[in-house]
């Protein structure tokens, strides 16, 4: 037996990395003095030293001093080359020449206005023809106001068919923001969350009201629940949310069949079906709607379109949409001081507009290489690699992942360990093993990143 086979035939393959976490928290530490005090000193204005639970990681985050490229500094001057590029949302890198000078341009004109822009009117001519199914679109500030807005243009469009419906169905384990009616069931402990087939609603955070006529979770990727359910209670469901790539599950795509199924129960019952696209969208010039050919009613975006600026958008359906026109009465209302301010616009728009179907395909290309490489140094050990497009994750599972069920059987402690052990190597990945191309990504930085994953991994 090789040693790789008998590395992943031991029962506690996890415990060899995990067992050495604290002499890697110590070498962290060691190389993040500054990032330390910078700790600290946020401890005291920030609720346990942090405002963005995303960034949250042990013993403490690194501070970021500059960034350009695929490059990042912190404030100990280590240089970190960057795989996350802000929770994906810098799909040309950091600092790119190109949105610097679009920037830098209208600075001296002003940051915002109470008046629109053309700038506005520029980014959605830009993004709205990607989406085939979409006529409209309407800015926001983040993902989570993007889908809380598609959540009550939803609600206000089947009240216009005279239904009372309020429900939004979404999946066990997917992640849509922070709006409360999509907070249930991200990452709950298996034992609180019901059968299989059928999963009790389980609130993500503390300060939730309740589900009661408001959301319904299902299984991800089970067809004949999600069937079961709608026939039984179309009269009651406003949307189906769903991601079509689903982020915490470990950036799995859903099996053809489950997004089609969706498709077809929302056209048969006049349900609003929307994709929540705001990491996915990068996935393709279209999204993952134009990689397997469906279009959703309404569509949530942010990260890539704001070119590096606060960002969030619903786009869809003009009939459902205009449910916003000012002429209407009992009208879709939607405020916002930054809504479309004409600099994340005019960042936006340039980033849309460098991102050809040429350079889809060159970060695409990219990102298969990367889970190639990847799947090649963890054959015959406990992990998944999983991701499409230019996103890759690294799973420490021996148990192919389909749904939250499978997704939570992951040894999270590994992955932090790992990642940690990969920063202090000078690689930056999320704390749970998550990484993505952006278009200044080389091969080289992919190949730095898989030797130093192969040692630390045990391949």
């Amino acid at each position: 037996m090789s040693a790789v086979a008998k590395l992943a035939a031991t029962p506690d393959y996890y415990s060899a990395l995990k067992s050495r976490t604290p002499d890697v928290e110590a070498r962290y530490r060691k190389l993040t003095p500054r990032s330390q005090e910078a700790f600290a000193r946020a401890a005291r204005v920030f609720p346990g030293g942090y405002t963005r639970d995303a960034i949250i990681r042990g013993p403490h985050p690194t501070f970021v001093e500059r960034a350009s490229g695929a490059t990042m500094y912190d404030l100990d001057g280590r240089a970190l080359t960057d795989f996350w590029f802000n929770a994906t949302s810098l799909a040309l890198g950091h600092a790119h020449p190109a949105v610097i000078e679009a920037i830098a341009a209208q600075l001296p004109r002003g940051t915002a206005y109470f008046a629109p822009t053309q700038n506005e009117i520029e980014l959605a001519e830009t993004v709205l023809p990607r989406l085939p199914g979409a006529a409209r679109i309407r800015f926001a500030n983040s993902g989570s106001e993007a889908v809380m807005m598609a959540v009550r243009f939803a609600r206000a469009y089947r009240a216009t068919k005279q239904h009372a419906a309020s429900t939004i169905v979404k999946f066990e384990g997917s992640y849509h923001g922070s709006y409360d009616d999509v907070a249930w069931s991200v990452s709950p402990k298996v034992a609180d969350a019901g059968a299989n087939d059928a999963p009790r609603p389980v609130a993500e955070t503390a300060g939730l009201a309740g589900t009661e006529g408001r959301v319904a979770v299902l299984p991800f990727n089970d067809v004949a629940a999600l069937r079961r359910y709608v026939e039984a209670r179309h009269a009651e469901i406003a949307a189906i949310l769903v991601e079509p790539m689903a982020n915490r599950l470990g950036l799995v795509m859903p099996e053809t069949k489950f997004l089609a199924e969706a498709r077809a129960l929302c056209d048969r019952f006049d349900v609003v079906l929307v994709f929540d696209e705001v990491i996915s969208f990068r996935v393709g010039y279209s999204g993952v709607q134009g990689v397997v050919g469906l279009r959703p009613d309404l569509t949530t975006l942010g990260k890539i379109i704001g070119g590096g600026f606060a960002v969030g958008a619903v786009a869809g359906r003009a009939d459902i949409l205009d449910l916003s026109a000012p002429e209407r009465g009992g009208r879709v209302t939607h405020a916002g001081t930054f809504n479309a301010n004409p600099i994340t616009s005019i960042a936006g728009r340039v980033t849309m507009e460098t991102l050809t179907p040429a350079a889809f395909a060159q970060m695409n290309a990219l990102g298969d290489y990367a889970r190639a490489r990847l799947a090649e140094v963890t054959r015959g050990l406990p992990l998944q690699v999983t991701g499409a497009g230019s996103l890759f994750k690294v799973t420490a599972t021996d148990r192919a992942i389909r749904d939250y069920r499978d997704a939570a059987t992951t040894d999270k402690a590994w992955e932090a360990t790992c990642s940690l052990a990969l920063l202090n190597e000078g690689f930056v990945l999320t704390p749970t093993m998550s990484g993505c191309i952006s278009y200044i990504t080389t091969r080289e930085h992919v190949d730095a990143l898989v030797s130093a994953f192969q040692a630390l991994a045990g391949a």
